[in-house]
């Protein structure tokens, strides 16, 4: 089974990339943003509000119960995440071979690393504000581009 981990700021294509793969796609924006349209409120709103009442540990709990049910079932899954970190790279493929361990599978990690210059993604972001109004913090975004 393949797995496959995007690397990338927000905006770098991440999530456009990922509908173009033949995989499954786990990714917590999925529970925000059908969370948001439950409720009939903004990506933003639903994002603070499960930040802010601890319901995104509850997401974060479904996107990894996601992860095990493709490796339990042999499922070729992608990971649309930031994940900038090596640190939080490592930690998640450790997870990914426990699983795959644990449930007796093979397991191919592949890491899609997604440089975009500066310019673009500032305008992916503005774009997105208006079509999806959905906004990122401009220190969050600084922060990601950094790394």
């Amino acid at each position: 089974m393949l797995t496959t981990i995007l690397v990338g700021s927000s905006a770098s294509g991440k999530s456009t990339h990922a509908k173009t793969l033949n995989q499954v796609i786990c990714s917590t924006d999925k529970y925000v943003e059908e969370q948001a349209n439950t409720l009939g409120i903004s990506y933003d709103n639903s994002f603070n509000m499960s930040q802010s009442n601890g319901v995104f540990k509850k997401f974060t709990k479904y996107f990894y119960d996601e992860i095990e049910y493709c490796i339990k079932n042999n499922i070729d899954f992608v990971i649309d995440r930031t994940n900038l970190y090596s640190e939080i790279r490592r930690s998640l493929i450790l997870k990914l071979r426990k699983m795959a361990k644990r449930y007796g599978k093979k397991i191919i990690i592949k890491g899609v690393y997604f440089v975009i210059p500066d310019n673009v993604i500032w305008q992916r972001l503005k774009h997105r504000k208006v079509i999806e109004n959905k906004s990122i913090p401009s220190m969050i975004i600084l922060e990601q581009i950094e790394k």
